[in-house]
This record gives structure tokens, C-alpha cells and sequence, in this order.
């Protein structure tokens, strides 16, 4: 399999690790209050916190060794700032395409880093509310949760104001592509795959 050396940040593994996400987290919200439910929502949850431990690990591996470059804090960052720094104190512009253009994928990007914070804080509340039974623990986890789901719905509604904007679907290439990829790229997302797989049988036997 031939390596792909472009500076992708949507690669083989990114897709799936996305999609795993978004599936936990709407099956763990779904089944938060059906008590019949609370071991499947524990493992939607622990796949959550599993999935952003190994985003987090590509994040540092995959320039070294799948030769692609995934988003992380600083190039979002870089998004936001020249926004705020020449919009701030400048309404008259704030109707502007060029404005919402800036704004929504400004928000995309906020939208992302707020989910990344809000992640491990909404699994680690509901690991200590299962594990303490403390109702306190209990409604913090809920506000977390709450807060998440805020964020996912930005995110879509940026996404959806960018894609309009620039006449463009940009969700498409979060769950498809047709780059190559590198061995180590199929290689990490075969062995994803199976750590969830693994868990999964594990959590249920």
C-alpha cells in the first residue's frame, strides 16, 4: 500500500474514531435515565473515554509514522484568533459573507475544542458517579453531558452554515475518502477496532 505523504487531518483511522464517537455518545445520552439500561450506558461511556485515549495517541503518532497531520489545539487556534483579532471591533462588518464565512468555521472549530474538554470530563464524572453513587457527582455528570451535547449541536450548526456558505458538503470527508493510506495507518485502525471489539466482550461477559 502506497504511503500517502499529503498533510491530511482526516485519515483512515480519524474517520472511525469519529464515528465511534458519535455513536457512543448518542447511545450513552440515549440510555442515561432507563436504569434497565445503566450497564449499556457504562459501556457506551467507557468506549468514549477509550476512543479519546487512542485519538489523543494518533494525534502524537501519526505525523512520526502514517505521514499525515491531524487538527490539533494550536492549528484551531490559528483558525479563531485572526478571526477575533479582525472582527472584535468591527460590527458594521458583522453581516458581511466574508464575516460568516470566518464566524461559522471559527465556531466549527470552537465547537471541536469544547467537545475535546468536555469528553473526559463527562466519562470521569459518570466513571465516580457509578463507582461513589453520589447524587452531587451524579448531576455534575449530567451537566457535562448537557454541556456536550451543546457543543455537538454547535458543531453541527457551523458546519452546516459553512457547508451552505461556501456552496461546498464538508462533512463528506469525515466519513469517506479516497486517499491511500499507509500500513501503519490500516495497521492502527485495524488494531482500534479490535481494542473496542475486545472491550466490548470483555465489559459483557
Amino acid at each position: 500500500m502506497a504511503q500517502n505523504t499529503a498533510t491530511s487531518s482526516t485519515d483512515l483511522l480519524i474517520r472511525f474514531l469519529h464515528i465511534v464517537i458519535i455513536l457512543s455518545f448518542t447511545g450513552a445520552y440515549l440510555t442515561g435515565d432507563a436504569e434497565e439500561w445503566h450497564q449499556v450506558h457504562m459501556a457506551f461511556g467507557y468506549t468514549l473515554g477509550i476512543s479519546l485515549i487512542l485519538r489523543i495517541l494518533w494525534q502524537f503518532l501519526a505525523s512520526r509514522f502514517a505521514h499525515t497531520q491531524p487538527s490539533g489545539a494550536s492549528r484551531r487556534f490559528n483558525v479563531i484568533k485572526p478571526f477575533v483579532q479582525r472582527y472584535w471591533a468591527q460590527p458594521q462588518q458583522w453581516l458581511s459573507p466574508a464575516f460568516l464565512k470566518a464566524a461559522s468555521s471559527s465556531l466549527f472549530q470552537l465547537s471541536i475544542l469544547g467537545a475535546f474538554c468536555l469528553m473526559p470530563l463527562t466519562v470521569l464524572a459518570g466513571f465516580l458517579t457509578d463507582y461513589t453513587h453520589s447524587h452531587s457527582l451524579k448531576e455534575l455528570h449530567e451537566l457535562f453531558a448537557n454541556l456536550f451535547l451543546a457543543t455537538v449541536l454547535l458543531h453541527l450548526t457551523a458546519l452546516t452554515l459553512n457547508s451552505v456558505l461556501l456552496k461546498k458538503w464538508l462533512a463528506k470527508r469525515m466519513f469517506w475518502g479516497t486517499q491511500s493510506h499507509s500500513w501503519f495507518t490500516l495497521f492502527a485502525s485495524v488494531l482500534s477496532l479490535g481494542v473496542l471489539v475486545a472491550f466490548w466482550f470483555w465489559y459483557f461477559s
